[in-house]
């Protein structure tokens, strides 16, 4: 019986903001500075416990920024199943027990969030591995993390009395307070609750039709109807009917004969300020996060937290960080998404972020990735104006190419057919200035796609 991996990256990381954005949140990050994403580090671990291909339970916003990220590591996008709309982990957890159930009528699926930190990523996988040896057809078993603190931001499980590394679970804790926390430290029976879950996928099937009836009829639905988007699969829309349930409250604390697997090893779960802050802090990261260029000077100060980015500065002292709930409810009050969702926008050419805008004018930075290139594409409403600011481009404008390197420009009317394409191997970086009476994305018109996007019939 094979071992499905999966791994659930749709969170959208909105307790980390404002490193974290809803364009490019945590799982999409190097938060501790190990030369992998959170997600590519957690794809990685997967691989090491089966030679199964992931799974990969994502949102269609980021879809783009997936494949990015799936690229280096070798994996294509036929590993990836996205949600028309994000649902909480039950929903995401079904999903990818319908799939593997859909390749092997006896497989066996083991679910890991794609936000935690586990420097030792064999033991990680040995333990793992021990415990599918374990696994019988009508068993959960969720690993069990030693404490190595008194925290407040995880929940915990409550462990039966045992010398091995499998023991009966008795009870799911929510996240205590500081005082009971500092009781379940000095107990032999309080462990973290990783959100590591192993299991055979008829089962879990089977609970959620049983606990969830309502939620498993919309899931096997949007299952069902599930397309091909891009070179991806997306499910349909039904799914958006389903409700907004974690995994855990959904099936696990319903559920019966539940062990939990311990593990002793290093493990963080970074999707928390005072958890990200506290890991740094042993790495002798600093408390300050600075994009780019930007330089930030502190001075007489303790404990504080500092976040310089293009859109905006924070700083915050280190007991008030883990709660900015309201700081972003003023900013949806005062409609200002866009602080939320983030500058950075990715697409499948590589990315482009907002440098200024005002009453008729927009001005982006353009990053094309080597090899890539946009659409032929027209625009109704605005022109543009491109300064290649590295790199090479080759520009077709109106059925006519011509080459652009370093300090060269070229100028785009309304209504002129136009393609940027990078033949070459490193990035090219362009300026783009828009005018006009209307500036939004909507206003495109595409003829030709690489990508196969929508194309004006």
């Amino acid at each position: 019986m094979a071992i499905y991996p999966v791994v659930l990256a749709g969170g959208s990381g909105s307790r980390l903001w404002p490193i974290s954005r809803s364009n490019h949140p945590k799982q999409f990050l190097d938060l501790l500075q190990q030369g992998q994403t959170l997600l590519q580090q957690s794809i990685e671990r997967a691989r090491l416990c089966s030679n199964q291909a992931p799974l990969i339970i994502a949102n269609e916003q980021h879809r783009f920024l997936l494949k990015q990220q799936l690229a280096p590591l070798g994996l294509s996008d036929e590993c990836v199943l996205l949600e028309p709309e994000a649902k909480n982990t039950a929903a995401s957890v079904l999903i990818a027990c319908l799939h593997a159930l859909q390749k092997d009528p006896e497989a066996r699926v083991f679910i890991l969030p794609s936000d935690h930190f586990l420097p030792d990523s064999q033991l990680f996988a040995r333990v793992i591995k021990s415990g599918f040896e374990k696994l019988t057809s009508s068993e959960i078993i969720l690993l069990a993390i030693e404490p190595g603190y008194p925290s407040t931001q995880f929940g915990y499980l409550n462990l039966a009395a045992g010398e091995g590394l499998l023991t009966e679970l008795v009870a799911f804790v929510e996240k205590p307070d500081l005082n009971t926390a500092q009781k379940f430290l000095a107990s032999d029976h309080y462990f973290w609750n990783a959100g590591v879950v192993l299991a055979h996928a008829r089962h879990l099937v089977s609970a959620f039709e049983k606990y969830q009836p309502v939620l498993y009829n919309h899931i096997c639905h949007a299952y069902q109807s599930r397309k091909k988007f891009y070179d991806f699969t997306l499910l349909g829309a039904e799914m958006r009917d389903a409700a907004s349930i974690s995994f855990d409250y959904a099936v696990l604390e319903k559920s019966e004969n539940l062990k939990a697997l311990k593990y002793s090893g290093d493990w963080d779960d970074l999707g928390n300020w005072k958890s990200l802050l506290l890991r740094r802090k042993q790495l002798g990261l600093p408390s300050a996060f600075t994009k780019g260029d930007k330089i930030s000077l502190v001075k007489g100060v303790d404990d504080l937290v500092v976040v310089n980015d293009d859109d905006l500065l924070l700083v915050a002292h280190q007991d008030s960080i883990h709660d900015l709930n309201a700081i972003t409810e003023l900013l949806v009050d005062a409609k200002r998404m866009d602080l939320l969702a983030g500058l950075d926008v990715c697409r499948p050419w590589g990315s482009f972020k907002v440098l200024a805008q005002g009453d008729n004018f927009l001005v982006k930075q353009l990053s094309v990735q080597p090899g890539a290139q946009i659409s032929l594409q027209s625009h109704s409403h605005r022109s543009e104006h491109w300064v290649v600011i590295a790199g090479e481009a080759v520009v077709e404008l109106d059925e006519v190419k011509s080459e652009l390197t370093q300090g060269q420009a070229i100028t785009i009317k309304c209504n002129e057919k136009h393609r940027l394409t990078n033949s070459t191997s490193k990035l090219l970086q362009i300026i783009e200035v828009q005018t006009g009476s209307y500036l939004d994305e909507s206003d495109i018109v595409r003829y030709d796609d690489i990508y196969d996007r929508h194309l004006e019939k």
